[in-house]
């Protein structure tokens, strides 16, 4: 029986990472370690804090223990903030899904051993994750904010307070989320469960990725006399409280400790509660409830449809693969959960700019043109695009490529016109016609046109870039795990980012100072787009084939010197 509860563990610990993104010819450690290597990465922050501290050491201890509440209210931030992405991404595998009922329930193994294997796999997870993220820092900040005062007995101390309230704070974001799926599960029927998880997943990935981007604003307040009391609505903060009490030090707002032991408790208990009594519903109605979709389109989709196969998408294979592309995305809420994690940040960076220019000049000119207003829509655009790209590599499901690679054989330049064609369509016009009203109520007709034709361009050249060499039909081809240079791909990722939303802005500003250098960039505009187009077209034309299976970088690799037709 024991080797059963081992096997029943082992099968569930696995369906957290067992998903159709590894290729065949993958392996789930290589992405797993990298993972657990970039969200291990931020505890190595400790040795660039070592001057810091070194310098606390000549100031009293009031200051130096003031000094550090923004670096342990980082730590708790991002501990809490990659549990609550952890959680709400696995979100379908908190429960046994219909695959594991249709299985386990026919074998000769009761419930109760099945939702006890089931808790047990999801503490390892939750654990391994834990370690993961805290293991260094847990290890390293006692020693470096001790600093020469460090004694062994002082520094394990240090270090248990520190992971204790590291535990807590990830204990309390991971059971907010168990208790809130386990809240909708006994509230709502199961279609509208699968409907309104779809909007809390997407919620819960933006409320993290402001509580993280937002950090820099938050803590800065901790030091200041004024909007102290926003601070009681930054859940990391209740935990820096009850970090500081631990300490035997003051709490740097009353009532922290008492507020993050009350939370904490909350969770654990409606948590408890809510998974014991959601789970034999779940059970039954995982067994007889199907997903259905809705298929009939509605008048204003029939319209919509019927003018972008005249106007937009003429060729049929080109309508095959916008509308899958559209479609797939629309319908797919794992690629909505990417996604909405790229526009996060996106939406992230944009308030924080926001917030930054109201916070130094006050009430800035906003009927004026701006470089950070200016920004705006690129920012969003940069983020919404990227993130389509990325979400195109994730396929939808894998099994069913077979339709594809039996037609893949002619129309492939149309196929992956399409897919450029709804980048833009469903990626680009929805942002400039929701954009486009405000900018003519601020600026006028003249300055907001050029500026969305100026957003336009650019959006267009980022499609060809994003897509130079992009060889697939969208969520219809595997990925192999460990090929690309994480390190190099985010320092160009980021640098592409800064020159696409802040310097365009920049020179978008130099531009419409003068109207006569409208004229110019509009032939240069104009150039570069022909450009890329040329180049896309002249680089299909030499032919290609689909890709469906991602392969491994060669052993041995060639230079492909040998002339056509040689030997």
């Amino acid at each position: 029986m024991r080797d059963l509860f081992g096997v029943l563990i082992r099968h569930f610990f696995g369906r957290f990472f067992d998903n159709e993104l590894v290729s065949t010819q993958g392996e789930v450690h290589a992405t797993l370690s990298k993972v657990i290597g970039l969200l291990a990465a931020p505890g190595l922050i400790c040795f660039w804090l070592m001057p810091k501290y070194t310098m606390l050491v000549f100031v009293p201890p009031k200051v130096a223990e003031a000094a550090s509440l923004s670096d342990k209210m980082f730590f708790i931030t991002f501990s809490m903030a990659v549990m609550g992405f952890v959680t709400v991404l696995e979100w379908d595998a908190l429960f046994p899904d219909r695959r594991d009922f249709t299985i386990l329930i026919p074998l000769p193994i009761n419930l109760p051993s099945i939702f006890a294997a089931k808790i047990v796999s999801l503490c390892a997870f939750v654990v391994m994750f834990f370690v993961a993220t805290n293991a260094i820092h847990t290890f390293l900040y006692p020693f470096v904010a001790m600093g020469r005062y460090a004694i062994f007995l002082g520094v394990l101390g240090s270090m248990g307070v520190h992971a204790t309230v590291m535990l807590a704070a990830t204990s309390c974001a991971f059971f907010f989320f168990v208790a809130l799926q386990g809240i909708l599960m006994n509230v709502l029927s199961f279609r509208a469960f699968r409907r309104v998880s779809t909007y809390v997943q997407l919620l819960a990935v933006l409320a993290l990725l402001m509580m993280l981007l937002l950090f820099l604003d938050t803590s800065s307040l901790i030091h200041s006399a004024k909007n102290r009391q926003l601070l009681y609505f930054f859940p990391p903060m209740w935990f820096l409280g009850l970090y500081e009490t631990m300490l035997g030090q003051p709490e740097p707002l009353i009532g922290c400790r008492e507020i993050a032991l009350r939370a904490l408790e909350i969770v654990l208990i409606a948590s408890a509660l809510s998974y014991t009594l959601s789970y034999k519903r779940h059970v039954k109605r995982s067994l007889e409830s199907e997903d259905v979709l809705d298929v009939v389109p509605s008048r204003v989709s029939t319209l919509l449809c019927a003018f972008a196969n005249r106007y937009i998408v003429p060729d049929p294979l080109e309508q095959a693969s916008f509308y899958f592309t559209g479609k797939t995305m629309v319908r797919s809420r794992k690629h909505w959960l990417y996604l909405a994690a790229y526009v996060g940040v996106g939406f992230a960076l944009m308030l924080q700019a926001l917030v930054g220019v109201f916070s130094r000049t006050g009430s800035p000119a906003i009927d004026v043109p701006n470089p950070s207003l200016l920004s705006i829509p690129l920012i969003i655009s940069f983020f919404v695009l990227s993130g389509m790209r990325v979400v195109f590599a994730i396929p939808a499901e894998l099994k069913a490529n077979w339709v594809f690679q039996l037609s893949e054989a002619d129309g492939r330049q149309e196929c992956l016109s399409g897919v450029r064609k709804a980048m833009f369509v469903f990626g680009v016009l929805p942002l400039f016609a929701a954009l486009a009203p405000i900018y003519v109520f601020l600026w006028g007709w003249p300055a907001a046109i050029f500026h969305t034709f100026f957003d336009i361009a650019l959006s267009l050249l980022l499609i060809e870039l994003l897509l130079v060499k992009f060889h697939r039909i969208p969520f219809t081809c595997s990925y192999l795990p460990g090929k690309s240079n994480i390190t190099a791909l985010w320092f160009v990722y980021w640098l592409g980012f800064a020159t696409y939303a802040y310097s365009m802005a920049s020179l978008e500003a130099w531009i419409l100072e003068r109207p006569l250098r409208m004229a110019g960039f509009y032939l240069l505009g104009c150039a570069l787009v022909a450009a890329a187009y040329f180049y896309r077209n002249r680089h299909l034309a030499e032919g290609f084939t689909l890709i469906f299976e991602d392969q491994p970088e060669p052993v041995v690799r060639t230079l492909n010197l040998t002339a056509p037709g040689s030997w």
